[in-house]
């Protein structure tokens, strides 16, 4: 396979943009084609609805016989999976990173009402900053954060916390053959370590990977690393 000729995906997470592949874009764009998708949520756009958009995006992207790597972080890892779902013949790897697919109707029941009370904190600069320290956000995209973080809406925020406690494993995934590597910080919560696991179950040919002494947010906290682990997949 000639790089050159192979297509990356990359797809962010919840509460952050596009900017959080930067690291990653400006490595592997020296060789690979890289496809950055960005997306909010709301009523009638939500995991399900931005995995079609994708593909069809991707579709017009794609050349014929063409390589494709499907990157996602949290819920873009939901994305990436429910595209995968989709159409498991397009893909020749999928790394999903920190992603949670185990429901939990009674939390959701509890939590998601609650949420426009916590959408108070973020408005605050100070605790940002906070927030951003602990999500390992780059200086440089402090004030790309904060301004999403400001313009969260109660209603954005409830559903996505609804979405992520909702979300299952997607039909059709047993169909996916390509390299699907998983990785989870070794800091992160216990119920999303359960969910990975529950995913490398499901997925027989997956390799699921714990990165040392790391909470959420595994590309943005060790981008060189995280480079170098995708790239030994793709050429695995």
């Amino acid at each position: 396979m000639e790089s050159k000729q192979a297509l990356i995906v990359f797809i962010h997470g919840a509460g952050v943009g596009g900017w959080m592949w930067d690291k990653q874009v400006d490595h592997f764009s020296q060789s690979f084609d890289c496809f950055v998708p960005t997306y909010t949520f709301s009523k009638d756009q939500l995991v399900n609805e931005w995995a079609d958009l994708f593909l069809t995006e991707l579709q017009e992207r794609m050349q014929k016989d063409q390589h494709v790597i499907l990157v996602g972080f949290s819920m873009g890892a939901q994305i990436a999976l429910e595209m995968c779902a989709r159409k498991p013949d397009w893909f020749h790897l999928v790394m999903f990173n920190s992603g949670y697919i185990e429901p939990r109707p009674f939390l959701r029941k509890m939590v998601v009402p609650l949420m426009p009370l916590f959408n108070i904190l973020p408005k605050s600069k100070a605790f940002s900053q906070k927030q951003a320290k602990e999500l390992y956000i780059p200086d440089e995209h402090f004030e790309a954060y904060f301004a999403g973080a400001k313009n969260v809406t109660n209603t954005e925020l409830q559903l996505i916390m609804n979405e992520n406690l909702s979300y299952d494993l997607p039909d059709g995934l047993d169909r996916y053959k390509g390299k699907f590597l998983i990785t989870i910080g070794e800091k992160e919560e216990k119920l999303l370590a359960n969910s990975v696991q529950k995913l490398q179950q499901a997925v027989s040919q997956s390799e699921l990977l714990t990165i040392p002494k790391i909470r959420h947010g595994f590309p943005l906290a060790e981008p060189d690393a995280f480079n170098t682990l995708l790239e030994k997949w793709i050429h695995k």
